[in-house]
């Protein structure tokens, strides 16, 4: 229990920046008896003061006035004091490196929270213990950005970085290195052993509490420190919620016949692009459960690597070598025998270089359904990336109505806590309002905002939130556009007339940016839909598309050409 009116930290990001334990270690100025050394420590902050921690029953205790004094004695400023869990104090002595033999025997005898610390498996435990909490918040990436001394750990949650906790950095670089060395799937690292000064990749696949799920690794050196990024891939058996459903997505009733209409055709490519994080791998899973449930097709993923394991769907997981390797090349062998296996369906998760892409056309040209992902910036922007000089194709081939059954773009946008919204006219000031009813026509009544302190229902346990605004966010959904190009706009981008040919798709829209009819409209239109009803923050749509004056050409003039638009 803490003492009313004592600071109280339960973690480790709360203390304040240290350089080293002045109780502790080689750089210890004052002495602990045995049974103190687990019950108080002392950091020495950078300016010359310290600062003292104890559990809650040692402040004020004979042996705290006898530590505080002795380092005033000695010249120390006395910079403050908190009472802190056990956990924290265990985390404090973690580096043997800065303490004494003693001290470091004394910790792996008595242990209680992070039991037995120094031992082989515990940054195992240690790592799947916060991946656990991670998962626990729905955090659907996790980022440890380690520098000096100290590691933060941020996770991603309704699509925004939080900051969750942080570690010494000897902590979570034994965790994330005993991950990367024992449990990476074979073939999948890119490194035989965890390296901190080179970037790295891998898959770890664990079994948290009874799920499978698998992590995404990617690190990178940063000035002073390292950047590791995981991608937390939950079974597609274990959490459907993530899957199998367009609706959920958030994809209209018309875009979803257009998807529909796409995916029951024998031929031609679905090709879903977005920037990283955007969902795309998610919407790719969704069309080929949908196709497996139908039974009558054999399907078959090649992907690097395979994220979500899809019933009826023979996966195939490669890694892939330099694009100009062909010879030797394990992607370039599976989109062979790919060809040779009688699929009808190919999902081929990224075309990211030139091999993968002449795979996709000739699987595609020799009667075969392809589904898979690109990035772009929009869905006219497929075409531009899928012959640039990074992929290679030509637009002939490319600008072909046996070649594209879709071109889908989308993005991520948090959802308003319907708990804890406010109207935006309470929020907003009139002016931002009031560029919304003139540029799209649309009635700001209907717009609300989150909170900026959210509620219980969206706030999440352990989560740094101060500093922050617009708080009230709860799940995500994707707005998205869902192009099938006709014979018009396929000859205008054949012709590399990109930018005409978006100007026509956009002339195909009649319905007001407040209907669900998604024809001729991009996904800030779609964004744009939603934020109508209610759904969506226009601070999060701001974010994701920008300002409204910065669509006033592509919008025109919106109440001329739709006088049933509705005014503000």
């Amino acid at each position: 229990m803490s003492i009313p009116g004592v600071a109280h930290f339960t973690n480790y990001k709360d203390l304040p920046p240290y350089a080293s334990l002045l109780s502790h270690g080689s750089s210890a100025q004052v002495s602990l008896t045995e049974s103190k050394q687990r019950t108080l420590a002392v950091l020495g902050i950078k300016d010359g003061g310290f600062f003292v921690v104890s559990i809650p029953e040692e402040r004020n205790s004979m042996t705290w006035y006898h530590v505080v004094n002795t380092l005033k004695d000695k010249g120390h400023k006395f910079k403050g004091f908190a009472t802190v869990s056990p956990e924290i104090i265990d985390l404090l002595l973690y580096e043997q490196d800065n303490m004494a033999d003693g001290v470091a025997e004394q910790i792996q005898r008595d242990a209680s929270v992070v039991q037995d610390i120094l031992a082989e498996s515990v940054p195992i435990e240690w790592f799947k213990n916060t991946l656990l909490a991670c998962m626990n918040l729905g955090a659907s990436d996790v980022h440890f950005e380690m520098r000096g001394a100290t590691s933060k750990l941020r996770v991603r949650l309704d699509g925004i970085m939080r900051v969750l906790t942080a570690v010494p950095v000897r902590i979570a670089l034994d965790g994330i290195s005993a991950c990367y060395n024992l449990i990476a799937q074979e073939g999948s690292r890119s490194e035989v052993a965890f390296n901190a000064l080179v970037a790295q990749v891998a898959m770890i696949p664990l079994n948290i509490k009874g799920e499978t799920v698998t992590l995404r690794f990617q690190s990178h050196p940063a000035v002073d420190g390292l950047d590791v990024t995981m991608r937390i891939l939950r079974s597609a058996r274990a959490d459907q919620s993530h899957l199998l459903d367009l609706v959920r997505l958030g994809y209209t009733p018309s875009q979803m016949v257009l998807l529909n209409g796409a995916v029951g055709t024998s031929w031609g490519g679905i090709f879903v692009a977005g920037v990283t994080g955007s969902g795309k791998t998610t919407t790719l899973n969704t069309l080929v459960t949908q196709l497996a449930r139908e039974g009558n097709r054999k399907i078959i993923s090649i992907e690097d690597p395979v994220e979500y394991q899809v019933e009826g769907v023979s996966h195939l997981s490669v890694q892939r070598l330099g694009a100009s390797d062909r010879d030797s090349n394990p992607f370039h062998d599976a989109m062979m025998a790919f060809l040779r296996m009688d699929p009808d369906v190919g999902m081929f998760g990224e075309i990211r270089d030139a091999i993968s892409a002449e795979m996709a056309l000739a699987a595609i040209q020799t009667g075969h359904k392809i589904l898979t992902t690109v990035h772009a910036t929009s869905a006219i922007g497929v075409i531009g990336r899928l012959t640039s000089k990074v992929i290679g194709l030509n637009r002939e081939s490319v600008c072909n109505p046996e070649f594209i059954s879709a071109l889908v773009y989308q993005v991520l946008t948090p959802l308003n806590c319907p708990h804890c919204k406010l109207p935006a006219a309470s929020v907003m000031t009139p002016q931002a309002l009031a560029e919304y009813g003139e540029v799209f026509g649309l009635n700001t009544l209907s717009f609300y905002c989150a909170s900026d302190e959210g509620c219980v229902h969206c706030r999440k346990p352990g989560i740094e939130y101060k500093n922050s605004r617009r708080l009230g966010v709860r799940g995500v959904k994707v707005h998205a556009e869902v192009l099938v190009p006709d014979q018009d706009l396929l000859l205008l981008l054949s012709q590399g007339k990109d930018i005409e040919a978006r100007r026509v798709w956009r002339a195909r829209r009649t319905a007001v940016f407040s209907d669900a009819d998604m024809d001729g409209k991009e996904a800030w239109g779609h964004a744009l839909y939603d934020m109508s009803q209610g759904l969506i923050d226009p601070y999060y749509f701001e974010i994701n598309f920008g300002a409204p004056h910065a669509f006033r050409d592509m919008v025109g003039d919106v109440l001329t050409s739709h006088p049933n638009t509705e005014r503000p």
